[in-house]
């Protein structure tokens, strides 16, 4: 058997179906066949220039276990060293500390022997992600890139500068978790979508090499910024060489270099505060301290973490969660502007409306923050075909607004010379996140996530703004302190935090789909993304509440977004909090047809668990979203018993109290916002039903339309027509409108 043959048979040995797998159970020493060779460290030490490898291994109590069992091993040689520790300024290994060896070490080992192939592929999801027998690739394929390693950054002091409250001005002991170590490779390259020739890795890791003196046949692998340097395993034949060094306790490596300690993006920030002290500072406000322990000196130790922007102090980055599960795979992209771009940018922006940094909005200063960043190693080579922030906007980068780039353990930075901003900031709502009088609207259409569909460019929109003072008159707020919106009950006057239905219907209240920017004149009617209607006119904009009320909001500026549509600023917020039982039960010209629902058990009163405030609610509305109600005045009730349409009393027996219902549900049209604004004419359903002639089949009875402006006519089955006085018509309530007839409607000939 010739010794290639012997190698490849002692890793199958070595190896099997277990490290495949990539199990984390460390596997012992099996016993060496004896024409395999010496072990890792009888193969580093008969090399002879690997002294100072050793000597960190032996320092960092390594030795013994890379002894007795199976490891991968990334070696520098001496030379490596030597300009590594000349760059940190000590002199060899002596100059340590026991922490510090173990840290650099652990940089460069992974438990269980790992060859190249091994390296490259991974087994997660309970399914091996390589190439086998059965499938050409797995779904993953190379993809889980990195490795885990036992390596952490030194614990570090920090004082916590803006939250929270309880901790602020205080100083903790903070740690990092493990970090894991990128390995690239050509297969890699070919599957993420990275330049297979190495210029995405080299902007990454500028001064390291890639594929240097390879020969053709041998794909290129990088440990970190280290190059695995090409071996000829037999001295007889120089030309044909391989990445993979095969011992009797596992596999080494050769690199180029030392790999230095890794620092994650947050490690990175605060070790260059005068490039990117702004934008860290920005940061801490959405710091927080947790899953304490105590260390051997019994000191208690805090890990840092960020809320709502991405966690870039996290070492595994997105693929935060699943540890020990499956390895972790993706990494951050920050596009970090300078203190100087951001210092511009933010006097140019939020800084001219607000005194500093402390009282701008938390929202505002979020989508600074996140639109820097990406869920995604972003690549150079990719930021020329298009890319897509965190929020999913498309934006142009060109290469010329990146001035660096720097990887870090769990993702890459590169320097920006522009803050990228995202689409909420230059569409429709840009104007909120940097005017102060109107931060409270802001919260609100934040807290019902109803900022992203306000920032599409495709989409044209039109957006009511009121003013702070004008919501808090009304009953909105926001609480900073608990970061929450808050609605004052108009029973007791206590606030509290606002019903989530209800904050969503507001935001919506105040959003019209499409443009509308003329309000003069006799204006009309539109939906708003709520469901409710707005009606304008004369430079006047109305909902239900505001209708009722007689408080109609004024358009005070029209502000035009050349990218999707309008701002308008107005006098008061729109107001729909009027629903159509409070209405009828409010008319005094309505009270007959009030009591009749009220007698059919059709509308109940009702309180609001939240506010406490009584309300009446017509049950049948919940069957549909749009309705029309044709409500008889009081005039029309005593005509229609005069002509014996209606009891004098409400009915006792079952027939009569089914007469009523249905000349009760004739009055109100289903699915259909009727105005008599002249557009809607034809047939319409109303909410009373019957059996069709097969006794089976469940129909709604109807009525025919005629809508000219002002004139609205309703020609019911007794084939009356009924006329609807515009004075009397168009009164806004949720879910649709009334109108009062001066005749009842009859549904029977």
């Amino acid at each position: 058997m010739n010794k290639s043959i012997k190698l490849i048979l002692a890793a199958v040995v070595a190896v099997g179906m277990l490290v495949m797998t990539g199990c984390e159970d460390h596997q012992e020493r099996y016993e060496t066949p004896p024409w395999l060779g010496g072990s890792s460290i009888e193969t580093l030490e008969e090399k002879g220039n690997y002294t100072q490898f050793l000597a960190l291994m032996e320092k960092a109590n390594y030795k013994e276990p890379i002894s007795k069992q199976l490891f991968t091993l990334f070696v520098p040689d001496d030379e490596a060293f030597s300009k590594y520790f000349k760059s940190i300024g000590k002199n060899s290994v002596n100059d340590l500390t026991k922490e510090e060896a173990v840290q650099l070490f652990t940089l460069h080992v992974l438990r269980n022997p790992r060859s190249r192939f091994q390296l490259v592929y991974e087994y997660a999801w309970s399914e091996f992600q390589g190439p086998d027998q059965e499938q050409k690739m797995g779904e993953y394929a190379s993809l889980f890139h990195r490795k885990p390693t036992p390596s952490t950054s030194t614990p570090y002091a920090e004082v916590v500068k803006y939250s929270p409250a309880n901790l602020i001005g205080q100083e903790l002991l903070m740690y990092t978790g493990a970090k894991n170590v990128p390995l690239y490779t050509e297969e890699f390259w070919g599957d993420f979508g990275g330049d297979l020739n190495g210029s995405d890795y080299l902007y990454m890791y500028p001064g390291s090499t890639w594929k240097k003196d390879y020969p053709s046949d041998l794909k290129g692998m990088n440990w970190h910024n280290a190059m695995v340097l090409p071996y000829a395993s037999d001295p007889a034949k120089p030309e044909i060489k391989e990445l993979e060094v095969r011992t009797a306790s596992g596999f080494i490596y050769y690199i180029d270099r030392v790999v230095s300690n890794m620092q994650s993006i947050e490690e990175y920030m605060r070790a260059n505060l005068d490039k990117y002290g702004i934008y860290y500072d920005i940061l801490q406000r959405f710091a927080e301290y947790g899953n304490t322990k105590v260390d051997e000196q019994n000191r208690i130790m805090y890990r840092k973490s960020y809320s709502d922007p991405f966690d870039l102090a996290h070492e595994r980055g997105p693929s935060e969660g699943n540890e020990g599960v499956i390895p972790p795979q993706n990494m951050w992209t920050a596009f970090l502007p300078t203190n100087d771009v951001m210092k511009n940018y933010l006097d140019n922006t939020v800084l001219k409306y607000y005194p500093s940094l402390d009282s701008v909005p938390r929202v505002t200063l979020y989508y600074i923050l996140q639109t820097q960043l990406s869920s995604r190693m972003v690549l150079m080579s990719a930021l020329k075909k298009g890319y897509f922030n965190a929020f999913g906007d498309a934006m142009t980068i060109p290469e010329s607004d990146i001035a660096s780039g720097f990887m870090c353990s769990n993702g890459v930075v590169y320097e920006s010379k522009k803050v990228l901003e995202p689409n909420v900031f230059t569409c429709v709502p840009g104007i909120l996140f940097i005017d102060k009088s109107y931060s409270t609207l802001l919260y609100t259409l934040n807290a019902a996530n109803m900022l992203t569909s306000l920032s599409n460019p495709d989409a044209h929109v039109t957006l009511f703004a009121s003013t702070n003072e004008e919501l808090e008159k009304y009953g909105i707020r926001y609480n900073a302190t608990n970061a929450i919106v808050e609605f004052r009950s108009p029973v007791n006057g206590k606030w509290a935090p606002m019903n989530t239905t209800e904050l969503n219907m507001f935001a919506q209240d105040q959003i019209y789909k499409g443009r509308l920017s003329d309000f003069g004149g006799d204006g009309g009617f539109v939906e708003l993304t709520s469901g409710n209607f707005l009606h304008y006119g004369n430079n006047q904009v109305e909902a239900a509440e505001n209708q009722f009320k007689g408080e109609k909001a004024g358009v005070d500026e029209i502000v035009e977004n050349e990218r999707n549509g309008f701002l308008i600023k107005v006098g008061k917020p729109i107001e729909s909090r009027l629903v159509m039982g409070d209405y009828i039960m409010a008319d005094p010209e309505l009270s007959d047809f009030a009591k009749l629902l009220l007698d059919s058990k059709l509308l109940a009163k009702a309180q609001n668990t939240d506010t406490k405030e009584i309300y009446y609610n017509l049950k049948f509305l919940a069957g549909a979203k749009y309705w029309t109600g044709f409500i008889p005045t009081n005039d029309a009730m005593q005509k229609a018993r005069e002509a014996g349409l209606l009891p004098a009393k409400f009915p006792t027996t079952t027939a009569g109290k089914d007469s009523v219902n249905n000349f009760i549900m004739y009055h109100f049209v289903k699915d259909d916002v009727v105005f008599d604004d002249g557009k809607l004419s034809g047939t319409f359903k109303t909410n009373r039903t019957y059996k069709d002639t097969d006794g089976k089949t469940t129909l709604n009875a109807t009525v025919k339309i005629t809508n000219i402006p002002k004139n609205l006519s309703i020609y019911d089955d007794s084939e009356q027509v009924v006329f609807l006085d515009h004075e009397k018509a168009n009164i806004l309530v949720r879910k649709g409108v009334c109108h009062k007839l001066d005749t009842v409607l009859k549904y029977y000939k």
